[in-house]
């Protein structure tokens, strides 16, 4: 599945752990890249307080019974995941963590050397860094947040 539309189309389904187990409701997804797929999910836990928790979709998969995903983490990472304050935008900072927490490189670690040629990264200042929006990620279809 590559299609924004098709991501979409789970919005209100359930979220499935690495075991199987349901750990909320799908609200939304986020992508690194405007033309890349799908790199977070946003999941409601209502039962724990709704909470919202991100999920990296790595290795995610529709179930078996194609009623929502299934994601390859546990429930328990999932709950200890870092999160944005009152359920808003995660800041740069927390975005990091988010990363960090489920064991992934953050990707700007990675773009300033070696998406650059090896002269370019040389003449290379913060100032490229630092122009970026704060926080990588970015809302699926440029959905508002509820």
């Amino acid at each position: 599945m590559t299609q924004a539309v098709e991501w979409v189309a789970y919005v209100g389904a359930p979220l499935h752990d690495e075991d199987g187990n349901v750990v909320g409701t799908i609200e939304e997804f986020y992508v690194e890249t405007d033309d890349g797929p799908p790199a977070w999910v946003v999941v409601v836990n209502e039962a724990a307080g709704t909470t919202r928790s991100y999920v990296p979709m790595r290795d995610a998969q529709p179930t078996g019974s194609g009623n929502g995903l299934q994601v390859s983490v546990s429930r328990d990472a999932i709950r200890d995941a870092p999160g944005a304050p009152d359920g808003g935008d995660l800041s740069a900072a927390e975005e990091r963590q988010l990363y960090e927490h489920y064991e992934q490189t953050y990707p700007d670690e990675k773009t300033a050397d070696e998406t650059r040629p090896a002269d370019e990264t040389k003449t290379a200042d913060k100032s490229d860094r630092e122009s970026r929006r704060p926080g990588l990620l970015r809302r699926l279809l440029g959905r508002d947040h509820r």
